[in-house]
């Protein structure tokens, strides 16, 4: 009778095989994800600087406007109505005011709608770790949010 020995050293060999390549794909992953990250920081980033900079050129403008605007609606009030200069500075003043805080109001929630964490690339990030999971266990990770 013939007995037949198994070598493990071909199914060790797979295994190491098969880890080697897990490590391979986690580490090429993660530099990709990383890259894409940061791409999408910057973009983001951009978003932000561009809105800052209509901000900051809106109110620049909107100054100087209402100092000359200012100028004008206060000598009419006094002129044509019976209101002294000082109350004719204070509703001009006050009515800039409003229309100001509403126009800085607007481009706060401009900038607000910048996204500086990178959802996309987490997302993907996120999918990446579930394949590879399911790769090394063998199992389906669909079940697990």
């Amino acid at each position: 009778m013939e007995t037949k020995h198994v070598h493990n050293g071909n199914h060790n060999e797979t295994v190491l095989q098969l880890v080697r390549g897990i490590f391979h794909d986690v580490r090429t992953l993660s530099t990709q994800e990383f890259t894409a990250a940061k791409l999408e920081a910057k973009q983001e980033i951009g978003k932000i600087a561009k809105a800052s900079v209509s901000l900051g050129i809106g109110a620049f403008f909107l100054a100087i406007g209402i100092v000359f605007l200012s100028l004008m609606i206060v000598f009419l009030l006094e002129q044509y109505t019976i209101l002294p200069l000082w109350a004719s500075l204070g509703v001009v003043g006050l009515t800039y005011g409003v229309i100001g805080g509403i126009i800085i109001l607007i481009g706060k929630n401009k900038a607000g709608e910048a996204k500086p964490i990178p959802e996309k690339t987490l997302r993907s990030a996120k999918e990446d770790i579930r394949y590879i999971s399911e790769r090394a266990t063998g199992h389906s990770m669909k079940e697990m949010p």
